[in-house]
């Protein structure tokens, strides 16, 4: 009983018929977790390439008047970035169009916190409120727009996130100081 032991155990060792699969097990956990990390910042580079590109263009109605001449809003405004964006939920954008109160560009113009947390819930973050300021001909202007991006895999592998509760926060920002358009009915 004991050679007959020994025997299948000579044969075990040498038998390799499932050796790559059992590698490929130890392997697969770190190989996926850097594919899914790939996917995660490819998706976050071209929202943020996205983001930039929507929002220096709607910036660019605004520093040429045309978005004055509308009458437009907040609400418009973030319509006019989302339209722009390829992917994305407007649910998820933030804006901030602020004019300069002494005409020159100044530090602390956009409020400081990007963002707030849901009390009831410190995982779940939130956006503030839109800022929106109708601005003047030659007006010192700055326009921030977030969007809050949920990650679909866990940060702790991709280290993404930058809020609690695996979310991205993705920020774009101009100055600029308007161009001397004529002031029409909705100038402030």
């Amino acid at each position: 009983m004991i050679r007959t032991y020994r025997n299948w155990l000579r044969k075990y060792k040498k038998n390799e018929d499932g050796a790559t699969a059992l590698e490929f097990a130890i392997l697969a956990v770190p190989f996926f977790a850097l594919l899914f990390s790939i996917v995660e910042l490819a998706i976050v580079f071209f929202l943020n390439s996205s983001l930039t590109h929507s929002m220096n263009e709607a910036a660019r109605d605004v520093r040429t008047g045309e978005f004055q001449g509308t009458c437009g809003g907040a609400a418009e405004f973030k319509t006019a970035i989302c339209g722009r964006m390829s992917i994305g939920s407007c649910e998820n954008l933030r804006i901030d169009v602020v004019s300069s109160p002494s005409g020159r560009f100044q530090p602390n113009l956009l409020p400081a916190t990007p963002m707030t947390a849901d009390p009831s819930d410190p995982n779940n973050p939130a956006p503030l409120p839109d800022n929106y300021m109708q601005t003047a001909a030659r007006s010192v202007v700055v326009v921030r727009a977030q969007y809050f991006h949920d990650l679909a895999f866990p940060g702790e592998f991709t280290r993404l996130a930058n809020q609690p509760g695996n979310h991205r926060v993705i920020t774009a920002s101009t100055a600029f100081r308007n161009e001397p358009f004529p002031a029409g009915g909705c100038a402030p």
